[in-house]
This record gives structure tokens, sequence and C-alpha cells, in this order.
């Protein structure tokens, strides 16, 4: 006990030093934590529930908007929903949880885990439940198959971890073992899915128990669908949390939740915010929030503006959109989703992933996991890229059937805001990833706002 009280004020203390010199101290003070007590995550006290968020994509949306229904429930929530996801962040968001004594202070913490840090994380964390929104693919060099992320997770849940799976993602939703309870959500058929699989990625084409060719009810992405088989009848999982009857005009939609039916607001018209959607309604709802005032949350809930956000400025939609580098499937989302909106678009395109380690280079490989041509339409006047690695994504789309007249390249990621051509265009397109959202997403999205709401002035 005294080395993790011990551990405990070495952390806060840190915590409290690098945060007087302006850093969020979110990671250091975890790396200190594990060193001086390697076994921390499962030594310090936790809080009466803990809830453990994961999966390749929307992890980061779900653990935000579930602390926020979670406080708009008067709970004090413990989170590490401002910094890393990794052994090091779980560690100062657990210890920042007690006090200086080691005492709980929250009621419930929402943890957000990277998915291959589960053998790592899960043993201390115990938590009681565990929601994986789906497994794709990911960084080449440090996830390989999804399947085998999907080990790593079942290979370290505890036997009393609660599972909330994607019933769309056979992947994910084939997650834990017999002791483990498994709950599903899904998202109905849409009308823009189509029955078969197609595009640059498809992790699950074959039946899992006799190898027989999948067919599909509905197929949306990757293996994200309801797929059965033929020769043996092995289906997708039934899902009691569903979402239907999307209504992206109106932004509403229809949540069956365990039994119940009910009319809700809709958080974001984009495919993956409406897994995510669902899937914080489902945790919710096991967590014992009345089915009443989970519907009422989602009236307020809004994704991080990393993640997304759009403004009307001078008559022209900005749109701000996480593209998540080194995840092809992601990217694929992105690009879907940009080409849906039907005016005349131009995009700054600024998707890399540098390192910080300057010894670490990633292989780009993941571009062609990713469906570019949803950019090479005519509706795209223009495509900026900006960074180091802009040749070769302006290979990439130049491959994918972008005419090259239409890629423009820039070495700085910010400077990509000031050569887009704004003139004419309905919708702009801020596209970052998850590495440079604030030393990027967020100048870039800035300069395109004054420089929109300049041409309005010159114009007047």
């Amino acid at each position: 006990m005294l080395r993790v009280l011990l551990t405990i004020w070495a952390v806060k203390l840190s915590a409290l030093a690098i945060r007087a010199l302006g850093r969020p101290g979110t990671h250091t003070p975890g790396l200190i934590a594990r060193k001086l007590h390697p076994g921390i995550i499962g030594a310090v006290r936790h809080p009466a529930r803990v809830v453990a968020v994961t999966g390749t994509n929307g992890k980061t949306t779900v653990a935000n908007l579930l602390a926020e229904a979670l406080e708009a429930e008067d709970l004090r929530v413990a989170s590490n929903r401002s910094g890393s996801n990794i052994a090091a962040g779980v560690a100062t968001a657990l210890i920042g949880a007690v006090t200086w004594t080691g005492k709980p202070k929250a009621d419930i913490a929402i943890i957000e885990m990277d998915e291959r840090s589960a053998a790592i994380i899960l043993p201390g964390l115990a938590p009681d439940v565990m929601v994986c929104m789906n497994l794709t693919r990911d960084s080449i060099k440090r996830n390989a198959h999804p399947a085998y992320i999907a080990w790593i997770l079942s290979s370290a849940l505890p036997e009393r971890t609660s599972l909330v799976l994607n019933a769309d993602d056979l992947i994910a939703s084939s997650l834990g073992g017999d002791s483990n309870s498994r709950t599903y959500f899904a998202v109905d058929r849409m009308a823009t899915d189509g029955d078969r699989p197609s595009g640059a990625a498809v992790d699950i084409a074959i039946c899992p128990v006799c190898d027989h060719t999948l067919s599909w009810e509905y197929w949306r992405f990757n293996h994200i669908g309801k797929a059965y088989c033929t020769a043996c009848g092995f289906r997708s999982p039934e899902a009691v949390y569903r979402a239907h009857e999307v209504d992206a005009a109106n932004g509403r939609l229809r949540l069956e939740l365990d039994g119940e039916s009910h009319p809700a607001r809709l958080i974001n018209d984009n495919i993956v915010n409406i897994y995510n959607e669902i899937a914080v309604a489902a945790v919710l709802d096991r967590l014992g929030v009345p089915k009443n005032r989970i519907v009422a949350a989602l009236e307020h809930l809004q994704p991080p503006t990393t993640r997304f956000a759009a403004e009307m400025v001078a008559g022209v939609q900005l749109v701000r959109l996480l593209t998540k580098g080194l995840v092809g499937v992601a990217c694929s989302r992105a690009f879907e989703y940009l080409a849906s909106f039907r005016g005349r678009k131009a995009v700054v395109l600024n998707i890399d992933e540098v390192s910080e380690r300057v010894t670490d280079v990633e292989n780009t490989a993941w571009t062609y996991d990713a469906d570019y041509e949803y950019l090479a339409d005519d509706s795209i006047g223009q495509i900026v890229v900006g960074g180091v690695r802009r040749y070769d994504q302006a290979l990439r789309l130049a491959i994918a059937g972008v005419d090259p007249e239409r890629i423009v390249t820039v070495e700085s990621e910010t400077a990509a805001a000031d050569l887009v051509e704004l003139d004419g265009v309905d919708d702009v397109f801020n596209l970052h990833s998850v590495h440079n959202a604030l030393s990027t997403g967020t100048p870039v999205q800035q300069r395109l706002r004054v420089r929109l709401e300049r041409s309005t002035q010159a114009a007047s």
C-alpha cells in the first residue's frame, strides 16, 4: 500500500508541475507511475464502476459522449478523454480519480483504451463493461490483421467483464469467452447499403465456421453489414439495440432499446457516428440510465470538434472532418461522407502521419486500403494536399481517377488553407488526421473561416 501511495503522490506532483509549465500533463505522469509501480493500473483503487471503450474507429467520440451523458446524470466521471489511451494515459486518469490518500473521488470511470494495448491495460483495469465499436484495418506496421487485435482483446478480457459489441462487425462481435456476457447493437439496413462487398478493403468474405462464401442481407463497408452462410446457417448475431429510420434531412432517427422504440435526435449523419450513437445508447442502458433520459441526453450531445464540426461562413459550409491517416477504412468513410454532399466542393487534405520520432517512418501502403475513388468526382473542383508526403497522396489521388489538374501540393500543411480556391463553392472540407488535429486542423479551420469572411466583405 505504501508503494501505491508513493506512486500516487509522485504522479500528482509531476502532473501539477507539468501543468504549471503550460503542458497538459496527461501522458508523462503515467509513464512515471508505471516506472515506480508497473502494476499501478490494477493497484490503484477504481471508481465503483469502470467502462472501457475500444475499437479501431470511434472510441474517442463514444468515450466523450458517454462521459458527458453520465455527468448530466450528476455522476462524477473520471476519464482520459483529454489524453492518452495507452497504458500511461490510463494510469494518469485513474490516479487523477483518487485523493492523495488513494480514496476514489469519482462514481464511474470511462476509459478510452487503445485496442492494441489491451494486454497491458485490461487485466489491471478489469472493467465492468467494455464496448467495442468495430475492428477494421489499422496501421499496417503496428496492428496487422484485425482478427489479430480481436485475439489480443479476448485473451486479456477478465471473465467478469460484460461486453457491448457491434453485431454488424463479424470480428468485433466475436470478442470474449464463454464467461463474458454479450449485448449487441447494430444499424438496420439503409437505402445506401449493398448486398455484396466491394472497395479496396474487405477483411471477411468467408464463413468463420465452414469457410463457405458469405452472403449478405446488407453490406455497408469492409466487413461491416449483416452476413449469413447458406451452407451451415451461420449468421451475424441479433442486436437488441438498433438504429433505424435514419432521416438525415431532419436530423432524426428511431432507436430500438432492448424492447422499447424511441424517436431520437440524429447526432450526425455520417454512418460512423450513427454506430457511435447507438453504441452510447446501449452502454447507458446497460449502466441503468432510464431509456427516456438516454433519449433526452442525445438531444444535446455533439461529437468532439476535433472529430467533426460544420459551420456556415458567408454562405459556404465549412466542414472539419477527421480523416484518420494509417487507417484506410476510416479514410474511406470520410471520403464517402464528403462525396455525399451535393454541392460544389473544395478539399484541403492534410492526413500525413509523421512521427515525432525522426527515426520512425510509417509505411504508406495504407493509402491503397482506402477508397480515394470517392474523391474522383466532378463536384470536387480542387484538392490541396499539404505535408511531407504530399506527393504520395497526389499519386494515390491520380491513380484513383482524380484529374491531376485539380490537385495542388504544398509542403506546409497549414498553408494549404491559403491555396484552395473558394469562389463558387458550396462546401469546403478541412480533412486532417489524429496526430495533427490541433496543430493543423484547428489553424486550417481558422484560416479558411477568415478567408471566407473576407470574401464577403470584399464583395460588399
